[in-house]
């Protein structure tokens, strides 16, 4: 018996033989592989850690500070500097350690006396502003007084206020109040005017009156400003009190302890009454950065990170 001979092969005009559909269709991809690039797509990545950077920033405000003393400290005692043009830092603070209660007692006269200027110039100037905000008449007439007043030398009116209101609390509180007020009302018209206007024209469309318009727009609006302005005020109510306890006659206070150092050249006495003073803006500052963050969640200034 002979073997099956071969299958012949096609001619060249022959068609070719058409593959399969197993063999022509492209290999798909399976559900859980399609899945997995959009699922990586739409997952942000988490920002990396870093927390050697992290501290160094938290670190930052210390070591300017030390860094600050330190060379203080250098330049005094290489240079030879007399004690009374300027002590070293460490002396100064030896000082502080020796009298602690002297200090306290005379800061807390001068922190009612900013605390209170602060609140009124605040008072003063949200009230100015408000009616600036909603009329432009009342703009255009408080602007030059408030210009006027920027430009008056406010240390000339504490002997003013002592007359008006004699030997008490209030012409060191309103000379501070004066020092805090100008920032406050600029900034404070400055945020009540800077409103959305899609938003404003939401509100006047559902018949929103001026007081809901002004607390729940308005004012929101404004607290970045204030909170701003507040940063600077707290240092110029300080600045205030200290004036009206030099020139409005004090007994007490930072103020009246520095002048009386400065007549009897009690360097000690005079440099602890600067850093009391400084010591007092820094904690303030800083509880005002903790009230800000807190109030203050919502807005760009606090969410966005370097």
């Amino acid at each position: 018996m002979s073997a099956p001979e071969p299958a012949a092969s096609a001619g060249p005009g022959a068609p070719e033989t058409a593959a399969s559909p197993a063999e022509t269709a492209e290999p798909s991809a399976s559900p859980a592989e399609t899945e997995q690039p959009a699922a990586d797509e739409e997952r942000a990545p988490s920002p990396p850690r870093r927390p050697l950077r992290q501290l160094a920033v938290a670190a930052a405000p210390v070591i300017g500070v030390v860094l600050l003393f330190g060379l203080w400290e250098f330049y005094v005692r290489a240079a030879g500097v007399h004690v009374l043009t300027l002590p070293p830092p460490s002396r100064v603070l030896r000082h502080l350690v020796a009298e602690p209660g002297f200090y306290w007692e005379h800061s807390l006269v001068t922190i009612r006396e900013a605390t209170l200027g602060f609140w009124l110039g605040f008072s003063a100037a949200m009230v100015v502003a408000t009616f600036m905000a909603h009329s432009r008449f009342m703009e255009r007439a408080t602007l030059p007084t408030i210009v006027l007043l920027q430009s008056t030398p406010v240390a000339v009116l504490a002997p003013v206020f002592l007359i008006w209101f004699g030997f008490n609390i209030w012409p060191k509180a309103l000379t501070a109040a004066v020092f805090c007020y100008v920032p406050f009302v600029v900034n404070a018209f400055t945020g009540l005017r800077a409103i959305d206007e899609n938003a404003y024209e939401l509100m006047r469309s559902v018949s929103s009156s001026r007081w809901e318009i002004f607390r729940k727009l308005r004012l929101p609006h404004s607290l970045p400003y204030l909170f701003s302005s507040a940063r600077l005020c707290l240092g110029l109510a300080l600045v205030g009190a200290v004036i009206g306890e030099m020139f409005a006659g004090s007994t007490g206070g930072l103020g009246n302890t520095a002048r009386v150092a400065q007549t009897r050249l009690l360097v000690d006495q005079l440099w602890g009454s600067i850093f009391t003073l400084a010591l007092i803006g820094v904690i303030a500052n800083l509880v005002l950065v903790a009230v800000e963050a807190r109030m203050l969640r919502w807005h760009s200034s606090q969410t966005t990170r370097s």
